[in-house]
């Protein structure tokens, strides 16, 4: 009878199923290989089931394996080489870096940022005030009769003429200086002449810029 040589199969189990069989071989559960290896329970139970997505970078995952596998007494190039092999060389446990980059904020307030910020606001309003100052120096003032109308027939000698005008502003009514409270206000009593009045009445700011309105008023008396 002629002889034959034995051929070796190689096993085709997975590095955990390897690692799980050895594990109860050795009749202990998680919790006691934990204790021996210092390798969380969660992290050597990952390895027996093949799900490297939890297990961190591959140079702390190699040395759970070699602990672990050290402990269950089984070949660690062989075991190693095997899980290399698995994982891929280009697989996620060869990254040691999240896969995500961590999105950097656009900006970052510092104390210096909030006083250029401070000091653009400052400025930005003196130089909104100085432009509106401008304006209202180098515009011809608002004036504005209230009372009475153009063209009133007033029954008395005597009528109160009511407006108001520009703060900082003066007026005159037929070249006579009217005094103005605080906000521009006047009220000045007239007298009337029987039959058509006519009364000139002119607000000029500080740079001489003046704005004129005609009053006329019939009194009939």
């Amino acid at each position: 009878m002629a002889d034959f040589t034995q051929k070796k199969i190689k096993s085709s189990k997975s590095v955990g199923e390897i690692l799980r069989a050895a594990r109860k071989k050795k009749g202990v559960d998680l919790a006691d290989a934990e204790q021996e290896t210092k390798v969380r329970a969660k992290y050597l139970e990952a390895l027996e089931d093949g799900r490297y997505d939890i297990l961190p970078g591959s140079v702390y995952t190699q040395g759970f394996l070699l602990k672990y596998v050290d402990y269950l007494d089984l070949d660690k190039d062989r075991m190693l080489t095997q899980f290399k092999a698995e994982s891929g060389a280009r697989g996620h446990l060869t990254r040691l870096m999240p896969e995500r980059k961590i999105k950097e904020p656009l900006f970052t307030i510092t104390p210096r940022l909030v006083t250029i910020v401070i000091v653009i606001l400052v400025v930005g309003g003196i130089l909104g005030y100085i432009g509106f100052s401008v304006r209202q120096i180098t515009t011809p003032p608002n004036l504005l009769i209230s009372s009475p109308s153009s063209d009133q027939v007033i029954k008395e000698n005597k009528v109160e003429i009511i407006g108001k005008t520009d703060e900082g502003a003066t007026l005159a009514i037929n070249n006579q200086t009217i005094l103005l409270d605080d906000n521009g206000n006047f009220s000045q009593q007239v007298k009337l002449n029987p039959g058509l009045n006519t009364f000139e009445i002119t607000a000029t700011n500080r740079l001489k810029k003046e704005t004129t309105k005609e009053l006329q008023i019939l009194a009939e008396y």
